[in-house]
């Protein structure tokens, strides 16, 4: 499996300016990852949110349809829209081949939204196999939920990494998770076991601190 570090910042996607407006940096090979068939995890102590939004926006902006599962009621329609628009005013430095309207970019986004690992679980079951991108949002959250047991959490994610990979085999299938907080570190094993059935996987990290200046003597 391969696994790389990437940087997650707090203003993550990175902004530029361009012509006065900022449009989101995305690394053109990170998008070139994304739309490989194969199962891709993004994970870290923070859940990948904007960084996934902003690649798929930017995929649809390129014409390229995708589903969307929210796992964990993280999708921000208002960034997408915004993000729409401005990939819409610069095609160019978006990388979008044409001037695609913001509403024509948000139409080709399938969102389904899932609030328990009951109903993400039969969102992916049922899921049909397709060339299109399906990126899944904070996949594991409802898993974490301590009112559900961990066998069943266990079993269930069992039968979601299955279906995944099913889908994966077809299309590229982009998956964002974050680590679980300290009260249900017993349920790492779940994160453990996403990340040893996906192709490829990225922790993301915090970018290092600055050095605190020091005190001048004279």
């Amino acid at each position: 499996m391969q696994r790389e570090l990437i940087p997650l910042v707090p203003s993550d996607p990175v902004w530029v300016e361009s012509a006065g407006l900022p449009i989101p940096a995305l690394d053109a090979r990170l998008l070139d990852e994304l739309v490989r068939p194969r199962l891709a995890l993004f994970w870290g102590t923070q859940e990948p949110t904007r960084m996934l939004l902003a690649a798929a926006t930017t995929l649809a902006a390129r014409g390229l349809p995708l589903r969307l599962f929210d796992g964990g009621n993280r999708f921000d329609g208002y960034f997408v829209a915004r993000l729409a628009r401005r990939l819409s005013a610069h095609p160019v430095q978006a990388g979008a081949l044409g001037a695609h309207s913001p509403q024509a970019t948000l139409g080709r986004i399938h969102i389904s939204r899932a609030f328990t690992c009951f109903q993400l679980a039969e969102l992916i079951e049922n899921a049909p196999a397709g060339p299109e991108p399906l990126f899944v949002l904070d996949l594991l959250a409802t898993f974490y939920d301590e009112s559900v047991p961990l066998r069943d959490s266990e079993r269930l994610l069992e039968t979601s990494i299955t279906h995944l990979k099913r889908l994966a085999a077809v299309g590229p299938v982009i998956v964002g998770a974050r680590q679980p907080q300290s009260l249900v570190k017993e349920r790492w094993t779940l994160l453990d076991r996403l990340e040893t059935a996906a192709d490829a996987a990225w922790m993301l990290r915090s970018p290092p601190l600055a050095e605190p200046l020091q005190p001048r003597l004279f």
